[in-house]
């Protein structure tokens, strides 16, 4: 935040009143003193001054972090430090490159120059800079790039400590790269490596937090440099940190993830120190997000299992990783009841068919016993006939039988046949059938009569109750 120092009055100095005109302060040897912060000013008098110190021509060398179009052949870019140092909060410089500022550079270079390019690149700019009022958030500074001066080529040094770094891991037989990637199934645990204060941290919050906030993911923060004196040991220690929590936790993911800058700010990221520490914790799914699209690969990157061009897309790859496990349990609670469905279909089917059979055997059990009953119907009239014939027979020796006495009860008429002209029965040969009025079961011998017991006289046309009474008959 730029500060300024605005004029007051020296501490214990008596106020001044209104109407008071003081003289201008004498120096020793007797010039007048120049006009000091002590000096009262009219407010536009400031205003003014403040505006003229922040006009004016600038020539700066610095690293271009970002380029994006605005539109109508013009460009924004974002300036930061040439030389990376240590500082958690590096200074950065939004500056436009006018499409006419462009074409001169490029009249004059005789080169066709894409903006693009200049990602990663230091260079040497002329800037004119002004005060701008913004809407809500006041005063602020305004820069525009006038010339393009240099533009330097992009250093080597880099690749080739970044090629001596994998080449000693290859030696160790360290094992490394794509080949570790294995695609958790449900992602739970996720570390995320980065600065404490810094664009690549808000980036990957910005995607992750809701996820982390409904309880899906939860993210475990390890702070650390990635630029300056002490980066590489600080990266080792943050790895470290995560092979500790892999440990505890079990990590689906491990994400590393610096924002942009100049290629030199990279330099600990192709140290062997980093990249062997890295692959020593085998972390499980070490995902990169180092700088922008265009900045160069480093060792760390070819470590790593997956390798994303910016801290956003590294947050991407584990937000697709959440949502690839939440339609796979979608498919699974799908296919769950598709098949519970059809284990009930079956199952309907089969007490179905078992409740169709049971209903047919019944039919054929009852149409059994309806048939035995018929012909028993059939041998106790065969028998009542008979024993008939026989009360007919032992009449004659004077034997003890029992009397068929009638009982006060209603006679049910059940007519089986016509009657005469007269009303009265037919002449038709009759017969009877008994039946035990308590149990229903037909009376087939004699010796089956109990004294007392109430019976059904079946005929053609009724049938009577009536009981056993004992007596005597004696025939002559």
């Amino acid at each position: 935040m730029r500060h300024h120092r605005f004029f007051h009055t020296t501490r214990g100095a008596p106020p001044v009143r209104p109407g008071d005109v003081r003289p201008p302060p004498v120096r020793p040897d007797g010039a007048k003193a120049a006009r000091g912060a002590d000096e009262i000013r009219e407010l536009r008098d400031l205003l003014g001054w403040l505006r003229q110190r922040l006009r004016g021509e600038h020539t700066v060398r610095a690293s271009v972090l970002t380029v994006e179009p605005v539109g109508a052949g013009s460009y924004l870019l974002l300036l930061g430090e040439a030389d990376p140092g240590g500082s958690l909060e590096p200074p950065r410089l939004k500056v436009r490159l006018e499409a006419a500022d462009l074409a001169a550079h490029r009249s004059a270079v005789g080169d066709e120059l894409d903006p693009v390019a200049l990602v990663n690149r230091v260079v040497d700019v002329r800037l004119s800079t002004s005060m701008r009022q913004r809407y809500g958030r006041g005063a602020g500074v305004q820069a525009r790039v006038t010339a393009l001066l240099s533009v330097d080529t992009v250093p080597i040094a880099g690749e080739i400590e970044r090629e001596r770094t994998l080449q000693l891991l290859r030696l160790g037989g360290r094992r490394f790269g794509p080949g570790t990637w294995t695609e958790p199934e449900d992602p739970r645990h996720i570390a995320l490596i980065a600065a404490e204060f810094g664009d690549a941290r808000r980036d990957v919050e910005h995607v992750l937090r809701p996820l982390e906030e409904i309880g899906l993911i939860r993210i475990h923060r390890i702070w650390a440099a990635f630029e300056g004196p002490s980066a590489e040991r600080a990266l080792g220690e943050a790895f470290a940190r995560a092979g500790e929590l892999h440990r505890e936790h079990r990590l689906s993911a491990t994400l590393v993830c610096r924002g942009g800058g100049p290629v030199e700010g990279f330099q600990a990221l192709n140290a062997y120190t980093t990249a062997s520490a890295a692959a020593a914790a085998e972390l499980p799914n070490l995902v990169t997000g180092l700088g922008h699209a265009g900045t160069p690969p480093t060792a760390l990157d070819a470590v790593a299992a997956r390798s994303e061009p910016t801290p956003t897309a590294a947050a991407m790859l584990v937000r697709r990783l959440v949502e690839a496990t939440g339609v796979r349990a979608e498919r699974a609670l799908a296919a769950f009841d598709a098949a519970m469905a059809e284990d009930l279909e079956a199952a309907g089917r089969i007490a179905l068919t078992w409740a169709s059979q049971g209903f047919d055997q019944t039919m054929r059990d009852l149409a059994d016993l309806a048939e035995r009953a018929m012909r028993q119907l059939d041998r106790g009239v065969e028998r009542s006939l008979l024993a008939g014939l026989a009360v007919a027979a032992d009449a004659a020796t004077g034997t003890v039988v029992g009397v068929i006495e009638p009982v006060d009860a209603p006679v049910q008429a059940l007519r089986l046949g016509g009657g005469d002209d007269d009303g009265g029965p037919t002449a038709e040969a009759g017969w009877a059938l008994v039946t035990a009025a308590e149990t229903g079961l037909v009376i087939e011998r004699h010796d089956e009569l109990e004294p007392n017991m109430p019976l059904f006289l079946h005929f053609r046309d009724g049938t009577t109750v009536v009981r056993v009474v004992p007596t005597f008959v004696a025939y002559n």
